[in-house]
């Protein structure tokens, strides 16, 4: 078991999830830390960073950042965090950079990625400003992040969205299923991926495969996660009919988008496929 779950879960448990906020989880988690007294093996820190590495998401990464920066325990583990997140930063840029620059894209770029990615969202504002304006198009409808401002608009609303959808992707990596539709879905209905194709993994593991395929598809273009989940509702035949032509397809796509384990599921996919065509 990795120490900092189970700190975690038990902080959980005492408190309650109901009214669970990302800062109260890690500051209930540093404070547990605190009291155990002992250095924590260099082993432990690492598997305490594991987790981080095998969910889909940046924020997480970043929090991490953020709670044990200036940590001497843990200068080791901070790099790797730090590579990651910039890793998982450059590909979303190349993504980004890769489709004409617009007003549209500015604002999907920073409701998904102004808390971890900055830089690059200032950067593709630049080039958007840059631009002669009779080439910059206007979007063609409200940014989805307008139903989430109240009258005043602005950076606290902005921090507001963001607190929200870490809220979101925690409650659904810890399986807190009732809190995590409430934090997910009116992101998600307002058109933030990471709250939809966090939407798509609660429906599935709740068994509503037709819900978790709608959410899953519109997040698809945008998430890996999404991505990764049609490719598996695909090949097992899970609420779709079974079709491993498009299970490859979305596979690739969910490679193409950071998913670590696409490739893999996309490799075994097509050497079964090939294992049946031969017998």
């Amino acid at each position: 078991m990795y120490r900092l779950p189970v700190i975690m879960m038990s902080a959980l448990l005492i408190a309650g999830c109901g009214n669970l906020k990302t800062s109260d989880v890690l500051s209930r988690t540093g404070e547990a830390l605190s009291k155990i007294g002992q250095k924590v093996p260099a082993a432990d820190l690492d598997q305490e960073i594991k987790p981080l590495f095998d969910q889909p998401y940046i924020d997480p990464l970043t929090e991490y950042l953020h709670r044990y920066a200036g940590d001497p325990a843990r200068t080791a583990q901070l790099e790797k965090v730090r590579e990651e997140r910039e890793s998982r930063c450059a590909a979303i840029a190349r993504r980004y950079n890769a489709d004409e620059i617009t007003e549209t894209g500015l604002e999907s770029y920073r409701r998904g990625y102004s808390f971890s990615c900055p830089q690059d969202v200032a950067a593709y504002e630049a080039r958007l400003e840059a631009m002669p304006r009779a080439q910059a198009p206007e979007p063609s409808r409200p940014a989805a992040s307008e139903s989430l401002k109240g009258e005043s608009g602005g950076h606290d609303e902005n921090l507001a969205v963001s607190g929200q959808l870490n809220d979101c992707y925690l409650l659904t990596r810890i399986r807190n299923f009732s809190g995590a539709l409430e934090a997910c879905r009116g992101l998600a209905e307002s058109g933030v991926a990471g709250a939809q194709a966090s939407m798509a993994q609660i429906q599935n593991a709740l068994g509503d495969h037709e819900s978790a395929y709608r959410w899953a598809l519109k997040a698809a273009p945008e998430s890996g996660q999404a991505a990764y989940l049609l490719g598996e509702m695909y090949a097992q035949g899970a609420g779709v009919a079974q079709d491993k032509s498009k299970a490859a397809k979305w596979f690739l796509t969910s490679a193409e988008l950071g998913h670590a384990g696409a490739q893999d599921a996309l490799d075994n996919l097509v050497s079964s496929s090939a294992g049946a065509n031969a017998n």
